[in-house]
């Protein structure tokens, strides 16, 4: 009997501390990352604003070549969504759906994630133009992880296992609009 007690208020301690860092450690992790590109803010917010371009800087495309994409709606619209099936270990299945658009400021995503794991995040880019030929772009990705669960922040940092994803694919959006700006610009004659 006395080993029962003991076992039971063990238990019962567990469920207290597990309940209370539940409800103060916060429901979600971010991940945000800027760059700064050598194009004005109309330019890159033209590129952002098409799920298509997307998968052409975003690293996990670049991972899994076996990842294939299935556009609905209009894209760069409201509303327009690419799910896509891939590599379990790499992309896995799930779906990025455009859910607000400011022109040349803001583009936000939802994201739907259903395999491996069923998860939902926001990711946001903000283009902030320092002047006509400069842009920062942040890109912020904040990833829900409900109580109870949210314990496990604790032991896994999203920003610390991802992080280098984020600036690897700002990088390669880098390299992506400024050579096709540079492209854009070059006078007709001055392409033999």
């Amino acid at each position: 009997m006395k080993y029962f007690k003991i076992f039971t208020a063990f238990l019962f301690f567990i469920l207290l501390v597990t309940a209370v860092l539940s409800f103060s450690l916060p429901a979600s992790q971010k991940v945000e990352r800027s760059i700064t590109i050598h194009a004005p803010a109309a330019t890159i917010y033209t590129q952002l604003s098409k799920l298509e371009n997307f998968h052409k800087f975003s690293v996990w495309s670049q991972q899994d070549s076996t990842a294939l994409y299935t556009l609905s709606g209009t894209d760069g619209t409201i509303g327009a969504a690419t799910s896509w099936k891939g590599s379990p270990e790499i992309s896995g299945e799930g779906k990025i759906e455009i859910i607000a658009l400011e022109p040349n400021r803001k583009v936000m995503h939802t994201l739907h994630f259903t395999k491996p794991k069923k998860g939902k995040a926001e990711s946001t880019f903000s283009l902030v133009e320092t002047n006509k030929a400069i842009t920062t772009v942040t890109w912020t990705f904040i990833m829900a992880t409900p109580r109870p669960w949210n314990i496990f922040n604790l032991l896994f940092s999203l920003d610390k296992q991802m992080g280098k994803d984020f600036e690897d694919g700002l990088t390669a959006m880098k390299t992506m609009i400024e050579l096709s700006n540079a492209a854009a610009v070059l006078p007709a004659n001055s392409v033999k």
